[in-house]
């Protein structure tokens, strides 16, 4: 089963290494990296990134968990140097993006758009930092963006080097959960688990009791094991424990509703309507 080894997922984790049934193994990496072992088929079930469910088409849900917020998700942050009105429309900004996003980087070109009519152009990087942006522009790509899009456990991070270092002042901040859900009154689902519809028909009690393991993972992941989750969390960002129960308790949210449904079928319509998936 693949895991995002990102904090955000760390109530579910936490639980599945502890307590995960006998015959299943677990495979960490960022979304990008699981992504492509998905794509090559090297794994049959886990957490993966909305945008690549939904590109897919091969995988059917695990109900009730996805990797969701409804409003401020606190790690995809969109970092601008000027206020978004003061760009001409339609017109291009240039946005450093990580490598390792999907479902984010889709998200903020969709947002840009359908809110602004910009066109965003993006340059991959390992770990977009506007707080290493230098005053005094070159020649490199890096030296020409207008902006950063920061998600995950970086994005936390760079949050928090912004407001000590005092360029919050310098930036707008967008936090696309809080965007999305003021624009389009939806959750907005990040991530899911998924498992390909063959390793169902092949293994479908399997199915039926993961789809309840994992539905009660994050529940004791919060309640029963919240403690020790803050701290391993903690442990790997140094962010102080109350930044991390905010996070956890009224940031991040674990559920499949209708709603979530609901909000995941519409940013579908959207990456189509724009060109961002293939299928």
């Amino acid at each position: 089963m693949g895991q995002i080894d990102f904090i955000n997922c760390l109530p579910v984790t936490w639980v599945l290494q502890r307590e995960k049934p006998e015959r299943l193994s677990l495979a960490f990496g960022t979304p990008g990296a699981l992504n492509a072992l998905y794509r090559e088929k090297k794994l049959d079930l886990g957490a993966m990134s909305s945008h690549y469910f939904l590109e897919d088409g091969g995988f059917e849900l695990f109900p009730d968990i996805s990797i969701s917020s409804l409003g401020a998700v606190g790690s995809v942050l969109f970092f601008s140097r000027r206020p978004l009105t003061e760009y001409k429309s339609p017109g291009v900004i240039k946005i450093g993006v990580p490598k390792a996003s999907a479902s984010s980087v889709r998200l903020i070109h969709i947002l840009l758009v359908e809110t602004y009519g910009l066109e965003p152009r993006f340059i991959a990087m390992d770990e977009p930092d506007p707080t290493n942006f230098k005053t005094e522009r070159g020649s490199s790509p890096e030296d020409l963006l207008d902006a950063y899009l920061c998600f995950g456990d970086s994005a936390l991070l760079v949050d928090k080097k912004m407001t000590a270092s005092g360029l919050s002042r310098d930036y707008t901040r967008l936090d696309l959960g809080q965007w999305w859900y003021e624009r389009y009154k939806l959750p907005m689902v990040f991530g899911v688990w998924a498992a390909r519809k063959s390793w169902i028909k092949a293994n479908p009690q399997d199915f039926v009791s993961l789809s309840r393991y994992l539905a009660s993972s994050h529940g004791l992941g919060l309640t029963r094991d919240f403690r020790p989750v803050v701290a391993e969390a903690a442990e790997r960002t140094g962010l102080s424990e109350e930044r991390l129960e905010h996070y956890y308790r009224h940031e991040l949210d674990f559920n499949l509703t209708t709603a979530h449904r609901e909000g995941l079928a519409l940013y579908q319509e959207l990456c189509k309507k724009h060109g961002l998936l293939i299928k």
